[in-house]
C-alpha cells in the first residue's frame, strides 16, 4: 500500500509538471521583455515602456486607480518618471503558470529610485503580470498587470501620482453562467469579510493557492493562507460597515478564469472610521467537487 503511494504521488507530481510545462520560448521572451524594461525604466525611455501594452491591457499599480489603454498607461509612467530618477529596476520570476492562452507570470521586484527633495528610496515587492499569447513569430502581449509592496511603507518616497482624469472603473454586466458563478462567489467572500469569519474565508482557496496581498510577502499553500486571514480577520473592535467587491471584467482562459476586481471598504473601530479601495486579479480553478475556488490572486490599495 506503501509502494502504490508512493508511485501514485510521483505520477501526481509528473502530471501536474506537464501541465504547467512552460515553452521555452515563451520564457525567454518574459525574460528578454523584464531585462528591457529595466533598461527603458532606469534610462527614462517611456515610449519603449509600452511596447508590451494594448488599448486593451490593465494596469494595476499600487496606490493608484486601476488604468486600461496606452494613454492612460503612458500618463501612469510620464508621472512616475516626472517625478523620480529610477537608479535601478530588476524582477525575479518566481513562477509561470500556462492557461493555454495565456501565461501567469508571479515574481519579485526591487526598485531604488530617487525622487524629487528626498533621499533615495528601495521600494521592492511582488507583482503579477498576466500574458497573452499571440500568433506565430508575433510577441506576446500584456492583458493586466498589477503589483505591491511586501511591507507597509510611507508612499511620499514614491510618486504621487494625479489619477483625476482616470475614469471610474465600470461594473462588468454579463449574461453567461459562468460568469455569473464568479460573480456568486464573490458574494460569498463578502460575507465572510463582513462577518470577520477569516477561517472559513480561506477555505475558498485551493490547498496549493498563492495569495499576494497588500504590505505582506506572497503567501503560498493552505497553511500560510489559513494563518492570515484567521489573523486578519479576527472578530473584534474593528466593524465592517459596508462592503462592496466587484468584477470589471473576466477572461475564460482555457485552464483557468481570471477575473479583475475592485473592491471599497468602510470601517469603524471605535471613534476611527475610515475607507479601503483597492482592486485584484483573481484566477479561479474548480476543484475536485466541481467548485470555483482561487488558486491565485492578488490584491493592492487605491
Amino acid at each position: 500500500m506503501i509502494k502504490f503511494s508512493f508511485t501514485f504521488f510521483l505520477f501526481a507530481l509528473g502530471v501536474f509538471a506537464q501541465e504547467n510545462k512552460i515553452d521555452s520560448n515563451v520564457r525567454k521572451q518574459i525574460e528578454s521583455y523584464n531585462s528591457s524594461f529595466a533598461a527603458d525604466f532606469t534610462g527614462g525611455n517611456k515610449e519603449a515602456l509600452l511596447k508590451a501594452y494594448t488599448e486593451q491591457t490593465i494596469l494595476m499599480p499600487e496606490h493608484s486607480r486601476q488604468r486600461t489603454g496606452n494613454k492612460s498607461i503612458a500618463d501612469f509612467y510620464k508621472q512616475w518618471l516626472d517625478q523620480a530618477k529610477v537608479i535601478s529596476y530588476q524582477r525575479t520570476i518566481l513562477e509561470l503558470q500556462d492557461f493555454g492562452s495565456y501565461v501567469l507570470e508571479i515574481g519579485n521586484f526591487t526598485e531604488h529610485l530617487d525622487k524629487q527633495n528626498l533621499k533615495p528610496y528601495t521600494y521592492s515587492g511582488k507583482y503579477m503580470v498576466l500574458w497573452k499569447k499571440a500568433s506565430k513569430n508575433k510577441p506576446m502581449t500584456i492583458a493586466a498587470e498589477i503589483w505591491g509592496s511586501d511591507s507597509y511603507f510611507d508612499d511620499r518616497f514614491i510618486p504621487e501620482i494625479d489619477d483625476a482624469l482616470v475614469p471610474s472603473t465600470k461594473e462588468f454586466v454579463t449574461s453567461d453562467k459562468l460568469n455569473l458563478e464568479v460573480i456568486e462567489r464573490n458574494n460569498s467572500i463578502k460575507k465572510l469579510v463582513q462577518n470577520r469569519l477569516g477561517g472559513e474565508h480561506a477555505k475558498m482557496f485551493l490547498p496549493d493557492a498563492m495569495y499576494l496581498t497588500y504590505y505582506t510577502p506572497i503567501l503560498s499553500g493552505e497553511k500560510d493562507i489559513t494563518a492570515y486571514f484567521i489573523e486578519h480577520e479576527k472578530p473584534g473592535t474593528l466593524s465592517i460597515d459596508q462592503i462592496s467587491i466587484r468584477t470589471s471584467g473576466v477572461i475564460n482562459a482555457q485552464k483557468a478564469i481570471v477575473e479583475f476586481g475592485y473592491y471599497s471598504v468602510d470601517w469603524s473601530d471605535g471613534d476611527k472610521k475610515g475607507n479601503v479601495k483597492g482592486k485584484s486579479i483573481n484566477v479561479w480553478k474548480r476543484n475536485s467537487n466541481g467548485e470555483l475556488m482561487l488558486f491565485r490572486q492578488m490584491v493592492n490599495h487605491d
